[in-house]
């Protein structure tokens, strides 16, 4: 009888865990894919409270932007080049000379994005990438403004991926060798 209640309170608090981090405005997930054609894709889920607090602590105009709907076209145009502006990642591959390394800054081009309080999404194709990527430098700084803000960066090739932890311990920032293609 003791294993069966031990066993119900154990489900209990992971099903309690679970709820309560579903709307955690403290965490964001980014993802780096790569597709199947070929084409190269930034993706950003994350709580609409988190992005937009963040688009706030960098405004110059907070209280002009604190008055500007959220279902406004100026507002997804502020998110939009907020997230641009925070996206720095270089990308470093082999050149045609032996031990040539080439070195390329990437760049977010058009995007569609799908705002929700729970869950907001935003997709950008990435521009600038090279073929054989030998190692990402990556800098996400999104929702830095907040002191316990944990980001997940995913690196994604098909069914291979990996996850980096970006928070103000690596200042959002970190490498990545060989991941998408082995130097």
């Amino acid at each position: 009888m003791r294993k069966k209640v031990k066993f119900i309170l154990l489900i209990c608090a992971l099903m309690f865990s679970g709820v309560s981090n579903a709307h955690d405005s403290n965490i964001a997930t980014f993802q780096i894919r790569h597709l199947d054609d070929g084409r190269w894709i930034y993706e950003v889920m994350t709580p609409l409270y988190g992005i937009d607090q963040s688009l706030i602590a960098s405004s110059s105009d907070k209280a002009k932007l604190k008055t500007i709907s959220k279902d406004s076209t100026a507002y997804k145009q502020r998110l939009v080049a907020h997230i641009k502006q925070a996206f720095d990642v270089k990308a470093f591959s082999r050149g045609e000379k032996t031990q040539e390394v080439i070195k390329s800054q990437l760049h977010l081009g058009e995007g569609k994005i799908k705002l929700d309080d729970h869950l907001s999404v935003f997709i950008f194709e990435i521009l600038g990438m090279p073929e054989n990527v030998t190692q990402l430098n990556f800098s996400i700084s999104n929702m830095a403004n907040n002191d316990s803000q944990n980001n997940i960066l995913r690196l994604i090739d098909g069914a291979k991926n990996k996850r980096y932890l970006l928070n103000h311990k690596n200042n959002f920032s970190g490498v990545d060798k060989g991941f998408f293609f082995a130097p």
